[in-house]
């Protein structure tokens, strides 16, 4: 008792001791003089800098589907064709929505969204016969680049007798001198991509007296007017005017500026380019006149003078210290390899033109070689709309040359943060990829570096095509590979490709596999895929109807023996002869509801290996119906070791043995 008193009485004071060590400690810090903090400045970042960090953490799946195409994983397309659908039917959809809401725009007057997007609410654009004819109206359709209003509210102002000032006239010249008085190509159009990668932009003439013309004989001449006609004159084929104007206006002391040089530069001949190019003595030439030059140099029949044309530009542009582009190369590769002897090759093949036609080859490799050194690590950057062109056309020329080190190379500089110049996804992107694809996949010898590069590319990036699937299924009948050939098989399945000759492929390739290789999993994969297709197969030759009837495939004689022994490889034994008692049924292929083709045969070494497992499961029917199919086209000599054989494997009563041998005798010898 008196022991705890003591405790609790010893554990009171150094309770407060501690409280009075912490008081003074608190009474210190209060007299100190106060802390200074320093708040660093703000980090000055873009508006996107998050958006880029965010962007390299995130890497791109090579295996998921383009991001245009994820909203329903059912649709995804495969083929190239299928893409190019499914992308410009959004688009079109897209843009029928617009048409509609700036049609009507009463049925969205009540919408309450905020902040109000004025995306949602498009605008008719002017009526050009309709909206006042004035001059601010006139320069609004210019900024709008709406080339053909623009010429009809211009021409009934004239009607009109309403002043335009010569400033903006001088505007509407730029305009329409420029895009020929037509409206602005696909390759320019900004907002839809679709048609801006896909559509078709056809090479038009110059209309003469059209708006351009009147304008330059309304508006003064001078230096910057003549270059310009000039220059707009060559872009469509007027050269002979181009240089009529060119020769009277520097008679008459005129100097014309650098961009009317390289029109003409780029549409004469290269001797004729070489006295223009004289002329510039007092304008330095830029990379846009060599490009020009080279354009003029790839007209030169010769192969030798070619080359040595193209080297002797590529030595002045080092000359004048002038960077050559991807422009600038893409010229020279599309040029080397002579399109004539490219033909001749194709028409009628020989030790001289293969001769020739190898010489270019290797020269165009040389090319490429040296341009790669020069454009690796380095910043490419976007000179003009040839610049993108330029890696397809490169890994065109490493394709043809069979060069898989030269088109890594490429690839691997196309991807590279440092080139800032990209290629249309769904046209030029897709060519770049398939023939890189292509020639990997003819050069490697490794079947699994294959199966990888195949997922990383197809379909997100190359389209399925027959070519492309037949370079897979040689390499696969040389080494197998089940993963490869399933993602093969199946890819064609989406692509199409069930009946076309890729069909006939797919088949043979299954048969080919070594099914005891295969593990439980592997097996079950097989068995659906064989099912999947058999199934198909047959609902395709089952379109019978009238309004269908352009669909039916129907089953040829070989497809069904052919579908009949992979059957029997998954144990689907019943079905297999099911589907071979079609081979002898005639109203299976005579008459309007046909489904098997009355031409054609049973493959015999198909029909020899049905036989083979009929007999080892004893089965007398299969046997006898595999014997009797044979018959359709074989003699007696061959025939009769065959019953023999079922004699000695099957059970058979003595009256079965007497239908068969009577059903051989009746064999023509």
């Amino acid at each position: 008792m008196e022991n705890g008193r003591k405790r609790r009485i010893l554990q009171s004071k150094v309770m407060i001791g501690r409280l009075g060590l912490s008081r003074a400690a608190v009474r210190g810090f209060a007299s100190a003089e106060p802390a200074k903090f320093t708040v660093q400045p703000a980090i000055e970042r873009a508006p996107t800098d998050l958006l880029k960090a965010l962007s390299e953490t995130v890497g791109t799946d090579p295996t998921a589907p383009h991001f245009a195409f994820i909203d329903d994983p059912a649709t995804i397309p495969s083929t190239a064709s299928a893409k190019r659908t499914y992308f410009m039917a959004k688009e079109l959809g897209k843009r029928a929505a617009r048409e509609l809401a700036a049609e009507w725009p009463t049925l969205f007057a009540f919408d309450r969204d905020q902040p109000r997007l004025p995306v949602f609410r498009p605008e008719n654009l002017p009526d050009p016969l309709q909206i006042e004819p004035t001059e601010k109206n006139l320069l609004r359709m210019i900024e709008s680049r709406e080339v053909e209003d623009c010429c009809l509210l211009y021409e009934r102002m004239r009607s009109e007798n309403i002043d335009v000032s010569q400033k903006t006239q001088l505007e509407l010249f730029k305009l329409v001198a420029y895009y020929n008085s037509s409206n602005i190509p696909f390759a320019e159009w900004v907002e839809w991509v679709g048609m801006r990668n896909f559509g078709q932009n056809d090479k038009a003439e110059w209309k003469a007296a059209g708006v351009a013309d009147l304008l330059f004989e309304t508006i003064p001449r001078n230096d910057e007017t003549v270059s310009i006609m000039i220059a707009a004159l060559s872009k469509f084929g007027e050269n002979s005017k181009a240089k009529a104007l060119f020769k009277e206006h520097t008679e008459a002391g005129g100097k014309v500026h650098i961009e009317a040089y390289n029109g003409l530069i780029a549409n004469s001949d290269f001797k004729s380019a070489l006295d223009i190019l004289k002329d510039l003595k007092t304008i330095k030439p830029n990379v846009s006149t060599f490009s020009a030059l080279l354009e003029s140099a790839s007209r030169i029949g010769k192969f030798e003078d070619r080359i040595n044309a193209f080297t002797r530009i590529i030595g002045e542009m080092q000359a004048l210290k002038i960077e050559p582009t991807l422009t600038t190369y893409y010229y020279i590769l599309k040029n080397i390899i002579d399109s004539k002897t490219q033909k001749l090759l194709n028409e009628a093949k020989n030790d001289e033109s293969e001769k020739k036609y190898h010489n270019q080859i290797v020269v165009s490799i040389s090319w490429l070689s040296e341009i790669l050194d020069k454009i690796e690590n380095k910043q490419l950057e976007v000179s003009s709309n040839n610049c993108n062109v330029f890696f397809a056309e490169a890994m065109g020329v490493a394709y043809r040359g069979a060069n898989l080190e030269i088109s890594q190379r490429l690839l691997k500089i196309y991807e590279s943060s440092n080139n800032n110049v990209k290629m249309p996804a769904f046209t030029t992107e897709s060519l770049f990829y398939n023939r890189y694809l292509q020639l990997f996949i003819e050069q490697s010898t490794s079947i699994e570096q294959i199966y990888q590069k195949y997922k990383d590319f197809v379909p997100r990036l190359v389209g399925v095509s027959n070519s492309l699937s037949g370079s897979v299924y040689r390499k696969l009948s040389k080494e197998a590979h089940w993963p490869l050939l399933r993602r093969v098989i199946q890819d064609g399945i989406s692509a199409g490709q069930m009946t076309t000759a890729m069909g006939e492929e797919m088949r043979k390739q299954l048969i080919e596999v070594q099914y005891h290789t295969l593990s439980v999993n592997e097996r079950d994969e097989f068995n659906q895929l064989v099912q999947k297709l058999v199934s198909t197969w047959i609902e395709f030759s089952k379109f019978t109807e009238e309004y269908a009837k352009r669909l039916q495939r129907k089953l040829s004689p070989s497809q069904i023996s052919e579908c009949a022994l992979l059957l029997t490889r998954i144990g689907e034994y019943q079905k297999a002869f099911e589907l071979l008692e079609l081979l002898l049924d005639e109203e299976a292929s005579h008459g309007e509801e046909s489904t098997v083709l009355a031409h054609g045969y049973a493959r015999p070494h198909v029909m020899s290996a049905l036989f083979e497992d009929s007999l080892r499961r004893k089965d007398s029917y299969a046997a006898a119906l595999c014997l009797q199919i044979m018959s359709l086209h074989s003699n007696r000599n061959k025939l009769e070791p065959l019953a023999n054989r079922i004699f000695e494997k099957c059970s058979l009563t003595e009256s079965q043995q007497k239908i068969i041998q009577s059903f051989i005798r009746l064999r023509p010898q």
